[in-house]
C-alpha cells in the first residue's frame, strides 16, 4: 500500500507540474502582445462570459417580444422562412427562434385586427379607419418577419466600416509573426463595433474546441462573410494561405489581401454612386417636390371640405406619414452602401467635452463644461414667447372659431396677414434655431478634434514613411527622429516627433516609453486609434531588431497611402450626388416650401372672400336654373376654412425641418458612414441656412402677391 500511495504523490506531483507548465505555455500562445492600455480588448474566458451575460441582460425589444408572444400562442413557420431565421440568427447572434418569431407575427395581426374591429364598432361612419388598422396590422407582421434578415443588413453595414482596417492588422501581424492565431487576436483587439464582436466570438470557439484551430475557424468565417462581403471573404482566404507559403511569395500574397479589399471598396463604391442617381431622385420628387407641390390643393380641401378635413388630417399626412416614408426609403437605399472605412475614435482625447456641452476656459482656470440644452431653450422662447403672446390675443387668427348654433366654422377678418404670417414663422424658427444651437454647440469642438485627428492620420503616412528611411539607412532611433522632424515641420504630425524626442532626450525614455508612457507619452496627445496601433506594432517589431522596426514602417507606410487613395476615390465618385443633395437641402426645398406657403395664404384669402361676397349676395338663392344650382354647389356651404394661413405655415414649416434633418442624416451617412458628429453638426448648419432662406422667402412672396391680391379685390368692391 505504502508503495501506491507514494506512487500516487508523485504523480500527483507530476499532474500539477504539468499542468503548470501546459498553462505557461497556453498563456504565451494565446497572450495578444498589446498595450496595457488595451488590456480590455482581451478575449480570455472569463471576460467573454461577462461579455454573454451582459449580452443576456440587454436583450432588444424584437428579443423581447418575440420570447414573450411564444408564451402566448406558438407558430411554427415553413421550413423556408424558419432556414432564413435560422440563418440569420447564427450571423447576428439574435436570440430569438423561427417559432418565437412566426408567434410574434401572428399575434400582431391578431391584435390589430381587433382593434380594427373595435374602432368600426365604436365609431361606425369610419370603417375605412378600422380597414387600415388591419393594413397596419399586416404590414407590422412583414416587419416582424423581415426583422432578422435587415438585422443582418444593419450588423452588415455597422462590421464593414471595421473590415478595411482588420485586414490591415491581419496583415500587419503576419508580417511580424505568421501565426493566424496571433493574428486574429491582434487584429479583434484593435476594431471595434459589430465586427470586433463577431471576430471575438470566432476566438472564444477556437478556445473551446469547436474548432481544432485557427485556420480551420476561419474557413467558416470566411463562409460565413461570402455572400455578405466577398472581397473581404477573399481577402481572408490570402491571409489564411499565406501561412503555407514561402516568406517572399507570402509577402506578396498578404499585399495583395489588401489590395484585394481596397479595390472591392472601390469598385462597389463606383456601383453604389451610380445606382443613387434614382433613388435621390425618388426621395427629391416623391418626399419632397410633389408632397410640397401638392399642399396647393389643401387650402382648396379646407374651404371645400371644411367640415370633413382638419388639420390633424394635413399634420398627419405631411409631418408624420411622409417623413416616415422618406426614412424607410433612406434606409433601404443606405443598406446597399457598400464597405467603407472605421470612423475616428475621440474618446481618449483629453480636450474632449462631455455629450451635450462644450467646453469654456475663463484666464487660466481651468476648462469647465457648459451643458447646451439650457441655451438651446433660451433661444427657443425668444423666437416663440412674443408669437405665443400674439397668439393668446387673437386666437382666432391661429385657429377659427366654430358657431355653435351651424357648426360652422367662422371667418376671423385679418387685418394684417404678413404680421400673422410673421408669428407664426416664429415658431418655426424658434424650433429651428433651437435645434441647431443644440447640434452646433454640443459638436463643434467634437468636430474640430475630429478634422485634426483627420489630418494627422492623413499625414502620418509620410512622417512614418520619412522616419523609416532613416531608420533603414542605419541612423539611430533619436537621431531619426530629429532628422525626420526637418522633412515633416510644417505638417502637425511633426508634434509627435517632437514630443517623442523630447521625452527621450530630457526624461531618459526608451522608443516605447516616450511614445505610450501614460503620464507623459507623445501619443496622449494624438489619440488617434490608427496611429496608436501602428506605432505599437512598430515598437513591438523593433524587439526583433532595428531593422525589422524600419521595415514594419516602409510597409505600413504603402498600406496606408493605398487606403487614403481609395477614401480620395470614393469621396470623388460621390461628389455629383452629395453636390446635389446639398443644394436641395440648402436651397431648394426652402426655396419651394417658402413659395408654397406664399401661394397658401393666397389661396385662402381669395376663396373666403369669394365665398363671403357670393354668400352675402344671395347667389344661390336669388339665380334659378343651372347657374344658381351650379353657383350653390360651389359657393354655397363654403365661407370659411377649418385650416388658416398660420396653422398651414406651421403644419409646412415642421415637415421642412423634419426634410432638413433627414436629408443631412442621408448626406453624412453617404459621405462618412455612420458618423453621429457630423451628422447632427450638418444638420444644425443645414437647419440655420434653410429656415433663414424659408422665412425670407415666404415673408417677400406673401407680400408681393398679397399686395396685388388685395389691389384685385379693391377693384371688385372689396374693399
Amino acid at each position: 500500500m505504502g508503495f501506491f500511495r507514494k506512487k500516487g504523490k508523485e504523480d500527483k506531483k507530476f499532474k500539477e507540474e504539468r499542468e503548470k507548465e501546459l498553462e505557461k505555455i497556453l498563456r504565451r500562445y494565446r497572450g495578444i502582445e498589446i498595450p496595457t492600455e488595451k488590456a480590455g480588448f482581451r478575449t480570455t474566458s472569463r471576460e467573454y462570459r461577462l461579455f454573454k451575460e451582459t449580452e443576456k441582460k440587454k436583450k432588444n425589444w424584437f428579443e423581447l417580444l418575440s420570447g414573450l408572444a411564444s408564451k402566448f400562442i406558438r407558430v411554427s413557420p415553413d421550413k423556408g422562412t424558419a432556414a432564413r431565421i435560422e440563418a440569420a440568427n447564427a450571423f447576428t447572434g439574435l436570440q430569438v427562434t423561427p417559432t418565437s418569431v412566426m408567434s410574434f407575427a401572428v399575434m400582431s395581426i391578431l391584435l390589430f385586427v381587433i382593434l380594427g374591429i373595435l374602432f368600426m364598432v365604436l365609431v361606425p361612419s369610419m370603417i375605412i379607419g378600422g380597414i387600415g388598422i388591419m393594413a397596419i396590422g399586416a404590414a407590422t407582421a412583414y416587419f416582424i418577419l423581415k426583422y432578422p434578415l435587415n438585422y443582418v443588413k444593419t450588423m452588415r453595414i455597422k462590421a464593414s466600416s471595421q473590415v478595411v482596417l482588420s485586414i490591415l492588422y491581419m496583415v500587419v501581424s503576419m508580417r511580424i509573426s505568421p501565426n493566424m492565431e496571433r493574428a486574429l487576436r491582434f487584429s479583434s483587439a484593435n476594431i471595434t463595433g459589430a465586427l470586433a464582436w463577431d471576430m471575438r466570438r470566432m476566438l472564444w470557439d477556437i478556445e473551446m474546441g469547436k474548432y481544432y484551430s485557427a485556420n480551420e475557424a476561419l474557413t467558416d468565417y470566411i463562409a460565413k462573410w461570402k455572400p455578405e462581403n466577398e472581397e473581404f471573404a477573399e481577402a481572408l482566404r490570402l491571409i489564411r494561405d499565406s501561412q503555407m507559403m514561402t516568406p517572399e511569395r507570402a509577402e506578396k500574397t498578404l499585399d495583395e489581401s489588401l489590395k484585394v479589399i481596397l479595390e472591392g471598396t472601390k469598385t462597389r463604391m463606383k456601383h453604389y454612386a451610380q445606382e443613387l442617381k434614382l433613388p435621390v431622385m425618388v426621395i427629391h420628387m416623391m418626399g419632397i417636390v410633389l408632397p410640397v407641390l401638392g399642399t396647393i390643393m389643401a387650402p382648396l380641401a379646407a374651404i371645400f371640405l371644411s367640415n370633413l378635413v382638419s388639420p390633424i388630417h394635413f399634420i398627419l399626412v405631411y409631418d408624420i406619414i411622409l417623413p416616415l416614408f422618406i426614412i424607410w426609403f433612406i434606409n433601404n437605399t443606405l443598406n446597399k452602401r457598400p464597405t467603407t472605412f472605421s470612423q475616428i475614435d475621440m474618446s481618449k482625447h483629453p480636450e474632449l467635452p462631455p455629450e451635450g456641452s462644450f467646453l469654456m476656459k475663463f484666464g487660466g482656470a481651468k476648462r469647465i463644461a457648459f451643458p447646451v440644452l439650457p441655451i438651446a431653450l433660451i433661444v427657443a422662447l425668444v423666437f416663440i414667447a412674443p408669437a405665443a403672446y400674439y397668439f393668446m390675443q387673437n386666437p382666432g387668427f391661429l385657429v377659427p372659431p366654430i358657431d355653435p348654433e351651424t357648426g360652422k366654422y367662422i371667418t376671423v377678418e385679418d387685418p394684417n396677414p404678413i404680421l400673422t404670417l410673421s408669428m407664426s414663422s416664429m415658431f418655426i424658427m424658434g424650433i429651428a434655431f433651437s435645434l441647431a444651437i443644440y447640434f452646433l454647440l454640443s459638436n463643434f469642438q467634437r468636430v474640430k478634434i475630429g478634422n485634426e485627428i483627420r489630418k494627422t492620420e492623413s499625414e502620418f503616412e509620410l512622417a512614418l514613411f520619412q522616419l523609416g528611411n532613416r531608420i533603414a539607412a542605419g541612423t539611430p532611433t533619436e537621431l531619426a527622429l530629429e532628422k525626420s522632424l526637418d522633412d515633416v515641420k510644417d505638417l502637425e504630425i511633426s508634434g509627435l516627433f517632437r514630443l517623442t524626442l523630447r521625452n527621450i532626450r530630457n526624461l531618459g525614455m526608451t522608443f516605447k516609453e516616450a511614445l505610450f508612457d501614460k503620464k507623459y507619452g507623445s501619443l496622449r496627445y494624438y489619440p488617434s486609434r490608427l496611429i496608436y496601433n501602428v506605432m505599437y506594432t512598430v515598437v513591438d517589431t523593433a524587439k526583433k531588431g532595428i531593422s525589422y522596426a524600419a521595415e514594419a514602417m516602409l510597409t505600413i507606410s504603402s498600406y496606408l497611402k493605398n487606403i487614403r487613395e481609395t477614401q480620395e476615390y470614393i469621396r470623388d465618385t460621390l461628389s455629383d450626388t452629395v453636390s446635389s443633395m446639398k443644394f436641395q437641402a440648402y436651397m431648394l426645398t426652402p426655396v419651394i416650401t417658402g413659395l408654397i406657403v406664399a401661394m397658401a395664404q393666397v389661396i385662402i384669402q381669395v376663396l373666403v372672400f369669394l365665398g363671403n361676397r357670393l354668400g352675402g349676395l344671395g347667389l344661390g338663392e336669388a339665380a334659378g336654373g343651372d347657374v344658381g344650382l351650379g353657383a350653390n354647389l360651389f359657393f354655397g356651404e363654403m365661407g370659411a376654412s377649418s385650416i388658416t394661413p398660420a396653422i398651414f405655415q406651421l403644419m409646412i414649416g415642421i415637415y421642412l425641418i423634419e426634410v432638413m434633418i433627414i436629408l443631412s442624416i442621408f448626406l453624412t451617412k453617404i459621405t462618412q458612414g455612420d458618423d453621429k458628429v457630423a451628422q447632427w453638426s450638418l444638420a444644425g448648419k443645414i437647419l440655420i441656412i434653410g429656415i433663414v432662406m424659408y422665412f425670407l422667402v415666404s415673408i417677400f412672396a406673401t407680400t408681393v402677391f398679397g399686395g396685388l391680391i388685395t389691389s384685385a379685390v379693391q377693384s371688385l368692391g372689396g374693399g
